[in-house]
């Protein structure tokens, strides 16, 4: 089974303050790069995906910003993948997109290209905010989009938003959570503002021109969102991801289950189960080693420690947590005795033991990172 196939798009208008993915904001090469993109998928590196062998589940557009792209050139993308792999009729198609290209009339040709996800970057309705992490669009132009992605034939919308913003007191937070929650919205993805070595914020942090994080209004913005998220029957279902029932995102789902995966575009990853392999990441260095049908990808054997550490750390974050049949089946009994002698480290109030699911609590959310690695092996047992 595959999980399914990503599509990444690293342009964008402007660079936010806090993003550290690989992006440009020279659109030059758009068109050559989706030529490039096509190519790739029909060289198809990677022949335990071809469509003999596989059915693809999901498709996914991230980026940087795809909704940059003409509708042609979503198409002849789509045509590619199609051709050479076996998709799934019912395949989730999920497109990322900023509020200022979401017209209604590149929505509703987007929906009959067969895309029917799109995952829309709001980040804030707070004009202020917005500017503050360096956004290119209103609070006026998100309700919009949003607005014109549901007459477009979306019936599956997702709405990316960030806490843990000084700007923003615990009052303006429940607000901006009261306006998704009325809005024809299926999925949230709320992330905590994070510094990254290499951003603009970091930069500016260090030079003392903003205010550090504080992680206290963080952890008060987390715990009213999981609140408000629970009163509106969101299910968190994924430490930073709540849904409507029957609408969890399947493709970023599958990353978690530790499903295969393959990804084209610069920069893009893909996953075998025991082999990791990631694009180059340079638009110009990848645009020629395809054009010449040179390899692009560096690749990664993952040894069994590995593999068991992955399937810990991505399964904590998950609402069923860790399988330990699964552990045991998988990675031998020892590993699962590790797992359980690592566990009497943590405080039995921050996980919970459900039919040999381990699963991190309210509580233990907050410190997941923490939790997670006093479960990760690293040594000999």
């Amino acid at each position: 089974m595959m999980a399914g196939i990503y599509i990444h798009f690293p342009f964008c208008r402007k660079k936010c303050i806090y993003c550290n993915f690989y992006s440009i904001v020279n659109t030059k090469k758009i068109e050559e790069y989706t030529e490039t993109i096509v190519n790739e998928i029909r060289q198809n590196n990677y022949k335990e995906f071809s469509a003999s062998h596989s059915n693809v589940l999901t498709v996914y557009f991230g980026g940087g910003t795809p909704t940059l792209l003409l509708v042609r050139s979503l198409e002849k993308i789509l045509n590619a993948i199609y051709e050479n792999f076996n998709v799934d009729l019912t395949a989730e198609i999920t497109i990322e997109g900023n509020p200022e290209q979401c017209s209604l009339e590149y929505l509703t040709a987007l929906n009959k290209l067969g895309f029917n996800r799109i995952s829309i970057g709001v980040q804030s309705f707070n004009n202020d905010i917005l500017h503050f992490l360096g956004r290119t669009h209103s609070g006026k132009d998100a309700l919009q989009a949003l607005e014109n992605a549901h007459k477009a034939g979306f019936n599956n919308i997702s709405v990316d938003l960030i806490y843990g913003i000084y700007l923003r007191s615990l009052q303006d937070w429940k607000q901006e959570l009261k306006t998704v929650f009325q809005l024809p919205v299926k999925h949230l993805s709320a992330y905590s503002l994070t510094v990254e070595e290499n951003t603009l914020l970091y930069k500016k942090i260090k030079q003392k021109e903003l205010p550090d994080i504080d992680d206290a209004i963080s952890l008060q913005e987390m715990n009213l969102l999981m609140e408000e998220a629970e009163k509106n029957n969101f299910e968190h279902y994924e430490v930073s991801n709540f849904a409507l029932k029957n609408y969890h995102s399947i493709h970023n789902s599958n990353y978690w289950n530790g499903t295969p995966y393959v990804g084209f575009g610069a920069s893009a990853h893909s996953f075998t189960g025991e082999f990791r392999y990631w694009n180059i990441s340079n638009v110009e260095q990848y645009i020629n080693a395809i054009q010449n049908n040179k390899p692009c990808f560096e690749m990664e054997q993952l040894t069994p420690e590995n593999q068991y550490n992955e399937y810990v750390m991505l399964r904590l974050r998950t609402k069923e947590g860790v399988d330990l049949k699964h552990l045991e089946k998988n990675f031998g009994i020892e590993k699962r005795a590790y797992f359980l002698q690592a566990l009497q480290t943590i405080a039995p109030t921050f996980y919970r033991n459900h039919s040999h699911q381990i699963s991190i609590t309210k509580e233990g959310l907050p410190l997941l990172d923490f939790i997670t690695e006093k479960l990760l092996f690293t040594g000999i047992i």
